[in-house]
């Protein structure tokens, strides 16, 4: 895909980061990301820039989810991805009335009941700020979708959010493992967010899984899914079948973590 923004020309391509199963090394989902080189020097631009310019040019910004989304459907309705696919939604899609009926209306209302539980929709906590945006969650909910709350534990933290959004699951923002398992002040603090977040009734998520010892204690402390490098670095999502990960590994340990999936 090509954007103009401002006076430069980008191409952009989907990256997938896949995500396992807590109780068990097996492909759980992919989350889809996006990356931008200049089309002229094809050096990379960050996401931090891309995303920042984009949120000055809202039109273009959901010009760009409705063709992420409907690109890796067709890819997905071609090979049959094993596992959730999970989408980022930008907070300013969500406030402004008509850009995110333009969403519904072009990207997600489109998709068959089937396929929309399998599809995990990723709000970012800290835009969770008003009654309107979670009744956006709860709009999305009902549509079919698995909704997400990311980054939480970020430094936004409102803990009324977690049952008053009815979110299906939880992301552990990547910096609350930082000094886990080495500090024991750090440790004790992560399992009780993952308890408090599994609360809620919601599948609870570990981000910034890097190192074999940080992943054994995230599932000690009872995570149900884990994302990170030890696992799965961000590539092209190829066009082949699976997108180039690996396939799930089946397993009755994953019942829990496959639950909502699996539910009709």
């Amino acid at each position: 895909m090509k954007l103009r923004l401002g006076e430069q020309d980008l191409v952009l391509s989907w990256h997938q980061q896949g995500l396992v199963a807590g109780a068990l090394n097996g492909l759980y989902g992919r989350e889809i990301l996006t990356r931008a080189y200049c089309a002229k020097s094809d050096e990379p631009v960050s996401p931090q820039v891309l995303f920042s310019l984009l949120k000055m040019q809202p039109q273009r910004l959901l010009e760009l989810t409705v063709r992420q989304i409907q690109d890796v459907i067709a890819l997905d309705s071609q090979w049959r991805f094993d596992g959730s696919l999970w989408f980022n939604l930008a907070g300013k899609l969500l406030k402004d009335d008509r850009l995110f009926e333009s969403l519904l209306e072009s990207a997600l209302q489109t998709l068959p009941p089937a396929q929309r539980r399998r599809i995990v929709l990723e709000v970012a906590e800290d835009v969770l700020d008003s009654s309107l945006m979670l009744e956006r969650v709860h709009t999305l909910r009902r549509q079919g979708f698995l909704v997400a709350m990311d980054d939480f534990g970020a430094g936004y933290s409102n803990l009324g959010r977690l049952h008053e959004g009815g979110f299906d699951i939880i992301k552990l923002d990547l910096g609350l493992i930082r000094d886990v398992p080495e500090r024991i002040w750090a440790a004790n603090f992560y399992r009780e967010v993952v308890d408090l977040a599994a609360s809620s009734g919601s599948l609870v998520v570990a981000e910034g899984i890097e190192h074999q010892t940080q992943s054994d204690f995230v599932r000690w402390a009872g995570v149900d899914i884990i994302q990170g490098f030890l696992y799965s670095r961000p590539q092209p999502l190829l066009s082949e079948p699976n997108g180039g990960l690996p396939h799930p590994v089946s397993s009755p340990r994953q019942q829990k973590a496959a639950a909502l999936l699996m539910c009709s």
